[in-house]
């Protein structure tokens, strides 16, 4: 696989993690605030109100946290894989001070 390629495929699954960190956040704080549950006791059919929006609040906690973990390994990655570049541009900037 050409490194073009590569990065490219690191960077697009790193932007939809990121992505889906960013939804899931805000369903976790706008639409499935904690707390939320307590004055119908559980009930209510599945509605927001009820605790539930696709998922139920900790399924999408759990998501938000196991993808959280995923983002970080492909940031190490993407690290990894321009360490080179990133200790060029470095060695470069610090020239020119």
């Amino acid at each position: 696989m050409r490194k073009s390629t590569r990065n490219y495929i690191v960077d697009i699954i790193m932007l939809l993690l990121a992505a889906f960190e960013a939804v899931s956040g805000f369903v976790l704080w706008l639409v499935l605030p904690r707390g939320g549950e307590g004055y119908m006791g559980g009930r209510g059919g599945g509605s927001i109100a009820a605790g539930t929006f696709l998922w139920s609040r900790d399924t999408w906690l759990d998501l938000h946290n196991w993808v959280a973990v995923a983002l970080v390994v492909v940031v190490v990655l993407h690290l990894v894989l321009h360490w080179r570049w990133i200790v060029y541009m470095t060695r470069t900037f610090r020239g020119r001070s």
